[in-house]
């Protein structure tokens, strides 16, 4: 299991990559930040996102293989259950791409490079297709969670590929000129799409109310699933905040106090760091077990051991979670808010990095402190 939650961590990386490379190729060069990533990169990203996206499939055959033999798991796997199916077809397009950018140069090739983003949107369907909300909803939880990958794939792959390959910072002002409307269009998106993901992903089978997500929300923090759920969207936070500095403060900053892009991309690379952390989350919880039957769980005893760890109750099947705000969770809070305040004058200041990583930590720490503790 663990194994799969790396893979997938180092597949989102793959995504990022390819989406953010393949989305600069495909401009004029005067609109991208002066990117080197090398073709043997650009080739091993390509394949190792075939090869990683398999960690799901060979964890279901090695499981069923205990049972029915692996040699007629693994077929069954590939040729009947849509996981499989979904992944020869990335598989396909994975030789696709990997060919287009092994035989070509797709840094001086507009024309090429978009085919190569189009392969690579390709990869992103065949992934979605085989996804926990597409088995649930094969319309609306394929399309979420498409466009879920689509927005966040090409918003951070953009932001990794500059502020980790850039070799010069000449055209830094131009790029930011476009990529931060950009990054708004695909945060909004994400966000949405997420919500979306959400409802299908936590609610109960054939209740996807707004009034059930959110029951399941507060009742799936019992699970592992609902505790990475709430660390990630807690860590939301943050990243906005260093996206709004990255975006709007240092494109002023750029544009009339004329400082050096490098200042600004350092703290492009802090933003990544945070993003390292939802992509840890993202994964875990695609290895844990969604809370559509919190009940049913606890007496399986899947209850979370940080959950019991902190919980001051009894979790029982019957356990319906409250939360109240007291003395302990507005003391959290406050701290939460501070730690958000230290990191927004680190960053001003231009302080290190460290320290607003640091900071970030601590409102993240704080902040779930906060949720727990305000929990009966």
């Amino acid at each position: 299991m663990i194994y799969v939650t790396v893979t997938e961590v180092l597949l989102y990386f793959c995504f990022a990559l390819l989406g953010g490379t393949l989305t600069f190729y495909s401009l004029d060069e005067e609109k991208r930040p002066d990117v080197r990533m090398k073709k043997q990169w650009l080739l091993y990203a390509t394949l190792a996102a075939g090869v990683l996206s398999f960690a799901p499939i060979l964890y279901t055959i090695i499981l069923l293989g205990q049972d029915t033999g692996y040699w007629q798991a693994l077929t069954g796997v590939l040729f009947t259950f849509q996981i499989g199916k979904a992944w020869m077809v990335t598989l396909v397009l994975v030789i696709l791409l990997a060919g287009l950018i092994y035989f070509n140069d797709l840094e001086r090739d507009h024309i090429l490079s978009k085919l190569g983003l189009i392969l690579f949107i390709g990869i992103l369907v065949t992934y979605a297709k085989a996804g926990h909300a597409a088995s649930l909803s094969p319309t609306w939880g394929f399309t979420a969670h498409f466009f879920h990958l689509l927005a966040v794939s090409l918003w951070t792959g953009g932001l990794i590929t500059a502020a980790w390959f850039s070799q010069s910072t000449e055209r830094w002002p131009n790029f930011l000129r476009w990529f931060t409307p950009f990054s708004i269009v695909c945060i909004l998106a994400a966000l949405a799409s997420g919500f979306g993901t959400m409802m299908i992903d936590i609610a109960k089978p054939l209740d996807h109310s707004l009034s059930a997500t959110a029951y399941q929300y507060k009742q799936g923090l019992i699970m592992n699933y609902g505790e990475a759920l709430i660390i990630k969207h807690l860590l939301l936070i943050p990243l906005i905040l260093y996206a709004a500095f990255n975006g709007f403060y240092a494109k002023h900053r750029l544009r009339f106090a004329k400082r050096s892009p490098y200042a600004f991309i350092k703290w492009a690379r802090v933003e990544s760091i945070i993003l390292f952390f939802i992509f840890a989350a993202t994964a875990f919880m695609g290895q844990q077990k969604p809370p559509h039957d919190v009940a049913q769980s606890i007496l399986s005893g899947e209850t979370s051991p940080l959950f019991a760890a902190l919980y001051s109750g009894t979790v029982k099947s019957d356990t319906v979670l409250h939360f109240s705000m007291t003395y302990m969770t507005a003391i959290f809070f406050l701290i939460a808010v501070l730690f958000l305040v230290m990191t927004a004058i680190v960053i001003m200041k231009k302080r290190s990095a460290f320290i607003a990583v640091v900071c970030s930590v601590g409102y993240l720490i704080s902040s779930y402190l906060g949720v727990m503790s305000g929990l009966h």
